[in-house]
């Protein structure tokens, strides 16, 4: 396949039109032979997933977090994005980005997650102009399914501690939950009036949560554990539209730079 027929396949799925305005989705770095045979699928690249790439003689990375936000003053090796801008050209690999282009799927970022933590979705949390896609999503839990059990699952399904404020009052049984995977902070707003009892999102900070209370539930898991799953939600989307000419392959590295120490709670409790 070529690199060109790829990217306009990627654009017939995630519409760019349904991303957030000016979010750096596309052709990133462009090929010179121009084909997308092999195409690696990563959450980011990493120098790491860049070896892996080359190890599996791909042509091709796919990443959901774009490499490049802002035009490059200089092509440094010293400096993480230039030494990865020039391993790509010199290796001739492209870089594609599909970032909130795939949030905005219906089957994306947040859908990827709530199916996972057992979340029933209902609809987009800021739907977009192009029908069906939008921002977040809202849904709702099984019936019996308490705060503290929405908590232990999201620190289950997510693998990490868990910052978190409980609902002062719930609306009702099955709990309504929105979800904004990634830093979703600015949507507390939308979470709230939407009606949701819990707003499950990253990146939060300190009174962030001072704010909600009293509002709605806060549950932040971090960044790259909401978003783990992106990858593999990609190849899900896109591989029944490719032909057999080419082929798609997840990444096996942990792209995550966040590391943790101290102990970790082990319990949860809200008395909800």
């Amino acid at each position: 396949m070529l690199l060109n027929e790829f990217h306009r396949i990627i654009d017939e799925i995630f519409p760019p039109a349904a991303a957030m305005p000016g979010d750096a989705i596309g052709l990133q770095v462009e090929s010179q032979r121009g084909t997308a045979e092999r195409v690696l699928v990563a959450l980011e690249l990493t120098d790491d997933v860049f070896a892996e790439a080359r190890s599996l003689a791909c042509d091709v990375v796919l990443v959901f977090h774009p490499l490049i936000y802002t035009p490059l003053a200089q092509v440094r090796r010293t400096e993480r994005v230039g030494r990865l801008v020039a391993d790509l050209i010199h290796a001739d690999i492209a870089l594609l980005s599909v970032h909130t282009a795939f949030d905005a799927f219906p089957q994306g970022t947040n859908h990827v997650l709530a199916r996972r933590l057992g979340v029933t979705v209902d609809r987009p949390l800021v739907p977009s102009d192009v029908a069906g896609f939008g921002m977040g999503i809202v849904g709702t839990v099984d019936r019996g399914v308490t705060f503290d059990d929405l908590v232990e699952r999201v620190a289950a399904v997510c693998g990490s501690p868990i910052r978190y404020i409980a609902p002062r009052t719930l609306a009702g049984d099955p709990l309504t939950v929105a979800i904004v995977g990634g830093s979703g902070g600015s949507f507390t707003s939308e979470a709230i009036a939407s009606g949701a009892d819990v707003f499950i999102t990253a990146d939060l900070k300190y009174h962030a949560f001072h704010a909600a209370d009293g509002h709605i539930g806060l549950i932040d898991p971090g960044h790259f554990e909401m978003e783990q799953f992106v990858p593999t939600g990609i190849i899900e989307a896109l591989g029944q539209h490719l032909a057999d000419d080419c082929i798609l392959m997840l990444s096996s590295i942990s792209t995550n730079p966040v590391r943790y120490a101290g102990p970790l709670p082990v319990a949860y409790s809200s008395s909800l």
